[in-house]
């Protein structure tokens, strides 16, 4: 019988442990989709400034050099414009952001940003989206500077919060 209690103990103290180390990991993937999403906004400006690619193709070709889970704001958002059926630039960037706030763990603040996008978005000529889309990136960079220092924190209490939760589980139920 005491085998059984200690599996118990074991298994409590694992399973809030692990579900703070899954909390932890939340963090440094907000950082590193604001930076990949800092990126793959750089890329969509290249392709629209540099080389004139129409905003569907520059989209579908973002989707290709963006990680996931980033990558599905773009392809999304290409899908729809591709589909022709009077879908404007500015409902196809936020249906895409939809499906990036669904897989995505970016912040409800991150999300406001680049939704800010979509007001601009093939509404301009390329100069100016391009200025608008720089704008975007230095914002970006300054989440991806705020989000480190929230990783620094965070990461410690989920990671050693799921533990403690745990122990505090188990000394409650003994």
């Amino acid at each position: 019988m005491l085998w059984l209690k200690t599996m118990g103990i074991c298994l409590t103290i694992a399973g809030f442990g692990v579900w703070g180390l899954n909390g932890a990991r939340r963090y440094s993937r907000r950082l590193a989709q604001l930076k990949d999403l800092r990126l793959a906004l750089g890329f969509l400006e290249k392709e629209i400034i540099y080389m004139h690619t129409p905003l569907t193709r520059a989209m579908e070709r973002t989707a290709r050099f963006a990680q996931p889970p980033v990558n599905q704001l773009f392809w999304v958002a290409s899908r729809h414009l591709q589909n022709r059926e009077g879908t404007t630039a500015r409902e196809a960037w936020l249906t895409g952001l939809q499906s990036l706030k669904h897989s995505g763990d970016l912040s409800n603040n991150d999300l406001t940003i680049l939704k800010t996008v979509a007001s601009q978005l093939g509404v301009s000529d390329a100069a100016e989206q391009g200025k608008f889309v720089r704008l975007i990136q230095e914002e970006l960079k300054l989440l991806e500077e705020q989000a480190a220092q929230e990783m620094d924190a965070g990461q410690k209490i989920w990671s050693y919060g799921g533990f403690i939760l745990g122990a505090v589980v188990v000394l409650l139920l003994l």
